[in-house]
């Protein structure tokens, strides 16, 4: 089950996501675990929440496998035209050796067709970072993310926070109004724990001045374990994991 890390996000029983929200995985943890909980979620909340899912990182299918693990069957989404998938590495796949890498103006242009139809609609960016591996800069990729936020849909980003793409990261944090961040343990790892959850969100002032001044703020962190059928969240400092 995913409730437990979805309550965590602060997910859970809200009917619109903010405009962006940014999953920032660092260095050996995926985050795909969290990109399934919501796309999950989406599905099952409501039939009127349309979700368009950009796989990268992993496919279609490795999905659909994480979440019928999670209790959420995403083939009925799928077949009625709520889910639909852009998977970015299976189209590059079945195009080679005419096309050696994925254009990103085509996936702008398939994220606007889908907007349009459904302008309240949930995008899942699996890894946005994957893009850089082709040629793409930054720069590139920051006015990608510019031109698709919009008030009413709901932008879901996972990046890679390597310090290699340093100015991606930071340009995306000023975008982003949630950032949720996944970090390993600092101290190793530890059987019982797969990494550590930070939620931050921007705090908006009372008045027009102290809005000018908000700044995101830490609102939640928990420390997490992915297993084969739910994912678990805990407290840092609960008993038996006291020293991660």
């Amino acid at each position: 089950m995913a409730q437990p890390v979805l309550a965590a996000c602060g997910l859970q029983g809200v009917d619109a996501l903010p405009p962006l929200t940014l999953l920032k995985q660092h260095s050996g943890v995926d985050g795909s675990f969290l990109i399934a909980s919501i796309l999950g979620h989406r599905l099952k909340s409501s039939r009127d929440n349309h979700v368009l899912l950009v796989a990268t990182q992993h496919t279609y299918h490795h999905y659909s496998s994480a979440c019928m693990k999670l209790s959420f069957n995403l083939g009925p989404g799928r077949d009625s035209g709520q889910l639909q998938v852009l998977d970015v590495a299976a189209e590059l796949y079945r195009s080679y050796p005419l096309s050696c890498s994925p254009s990103l103006d085509d996936v702008t242009n398939r994220i606007r067709a889908f907007l349009e139809a459904h302008p309240k609609a949930t995008i899942l960016m699996d890894d946005l970072t994957y893009f850089l591996n082709f040629g793409y800069s930054e720069a590139e990729l920051i006015d990608f993310v510019e031109q698709l936020v919009t008030p009413s849909a709901s932008f879901v980003v996972k990046v890679n926070t390597a310090e290699l793409y340093g100015t991606l990261c930071a340009n995306l944090d000023d975008l982003a109004r949630t950032e949720i961040r996944l970090e390993r343990l600092a101290s190793g790892q530890f059987r019982e724990v797969d990494g550590r959850l930070s939620v931050s969100r921007f705090q908006a002032g009372e008045s027009a001045e102290q809005a000018l001044m908000e700044v995101k703020k830490v609102e939640k962190s928990v420390l997490y374990k992915v297993n084969e059928r739910n994912i678990k969240v805990f407290v840092p400092g609960e008993v038996g994991i006291k020293n991660v």
